[in-house]
């Protein structure tokens, strides 16, 4: 890609996406990071959920109107150099899943969101994500 030296064995690795939010409070972007074994099938979840109509802050708060600015795959290691700064520490997938799980389970709750399948679905794989189903536990 950028020539950074060798890339690690996919499965041994961990991605990390970059997610900017405009509208957020605390944070103008979070690092998801997951292990790479998935990278595949979580990075197409978040880039459909990213361009439904259910992506607004209205129905996902401040982390509505996302948007995936960049994908690092298969990292051996990182290291955090600001402690202090929340946006400098990695949110683990299980953690993002479970504010956005939480936001949609609210709104269907609410009824200010009418089910269908997109919804089913986003609340099908956050749910997995969550619960750690999704991602291999080692």
């Amino acid at each position: 890609m950028f020539g950074f030296g060798k890339k690690a064995k996919k499965p041994d690795g961990i991605d990390v996406l970059i997610i900017k939010t405009d509208e957020a409070k605390n944070r103008n972007f979070y690092q998801v990071a997951f292990p790479s074994v998935v990278a595949n099938d979580i990075l197409s979840m978040l880039q459909k959920l990213e361009k439904s109509k259910m992506n607004k802050p209205e129905l996902l708060g401040e982390i509505g109107g996302f948007r995936i600015v960049t994908h690092l795959e298969a990292l051996t290691g990182f290291d955090i150099l600001d402690d202090a700064d929340t946006e400098g520490h990695p949110v683990q997938i299980q953690d993002f899943a479970n504010m956005l799980l939480r936001r949609l389970e609210a709104l269907e709750e609410s009824g200010k969101f009418d089910e269908n399948e997109d919804l089913a679905f986003m609340m099908g794989e956050l749910t997995m994500l969550r619960d750690g189903s999704f991602v291999p536990q080692n």
